[in-house]
């Protein structure tokens, strides 16, 4: 099954107390506090008990611990070794660098992302010294038909994949510039993949645009996206086809390890 295939759909039979210790996990790293026991048993709506049996099963294993002051959960460190396994397998370490230079190149912000399910999920991201600036969180998440390295991921995947995403997704308008026509989105989608880069002008966030173009592994196959997020009163005319031959010629010197 492939990256953008509806996995909910691959088990018919799940297993609910697996699924309840991911809901835990999630909602631990998205809010990324401490977090009690009646907070989560309203997060995930699951009863107080059944809660408590999940806190303690993660706590003896090492991945949660308790606050011994207010009895609130967080996240430990160990957590973070399951990350560093996907990380690891990019070849993580090896882009920073690059991802470096094109931030300082134009003092603008840069991303990795790669697909999540029909999402996107941002791996790193290197910030600029600009007051005025996007600072996306590690590990955060974004519709992909509105995001510049998410159109990039679903323009180079196969017309099955993309059929499928298109059934599954409803296109949500986020701002006034959001594709929300499955027919132009994939008009949009052909020459993005005959261009080779994306851009997205405000589509998920007022303000925001963004262009991105796409990082292949060793057999040739892209499975992430490399991208600049810039303030819009910045992207003018001459800036645009910068950025995109800077992005261009980077990801050509960026080979990623066999992946998928």
């Amino acid at each position: 099954m492939n990256k953008l295939d509806n996995h909910k759909n691959e088990f018919k039979y799940p297993i609910h107390s697996i699924e309840n210790v991911f809901s835990l996990l999630e909602v631990l790293a998205d809010n990324g506090i401490e977090l009690g026991i009646a907070e989560l048993c309203k997060k995930i709506s699951l009863p107080k008990g059944t809660v408590h049996r999940l806190l303690g099963t993660l706590k003896n294993l090492g991945y949660i611990e308790q606050n011994p002051q207010n009895r609130k959960y967080y996240l430990t460190a160990k957590i973070f070794k399951l990350g560093t396994a996907v990380t690891d397998k990019i070849g993580l370490v090896q882009i920073i660098p690059y991802m470096k230079k094109l931030s300082q190149q134009f003092n603008e912000t840069t991303n990795l992302a790669i697909m999540d399910r029909d999402e996107i999920i941002y791996l790193y991201s290197v910030s600029s010294d600009n007051t005025l600036k996007l600072d996306l969180r590690i590990g955060s998440n974004q519709p992909a038909y509105c995001a510049a390295v998410g159109k990039v991921l679903l323009a180079f995947s196969s017309e099955q994949e993309l059929d499928g995403y298109l059934q599954r997704v409803k296109l949500k308008s986020y701002t006034p510039y959001t594709i929300t026509s499955k027919e132009y989105l994939k008009k949009d989608l052909k020459l993005v993949r005959e261009k080779g880069c994306s851009f997205a002008n405000e589509e998920y966030m007022v303000g925001v645009s963004c262009v991105a173009v796409p990082l292949k592994d060793n057999r040739g196959k892209v499975c992430a996206g490399l991208s600049f997020s810039v303030p819009t009163v910045r992207m003018d005319k001459e800036k645009l086809p910068q950025l995109i031959d800077s992005l261009i010629s980077t990801a050509k010197k960026i080979i990623i390890p066999e992946f998928f």
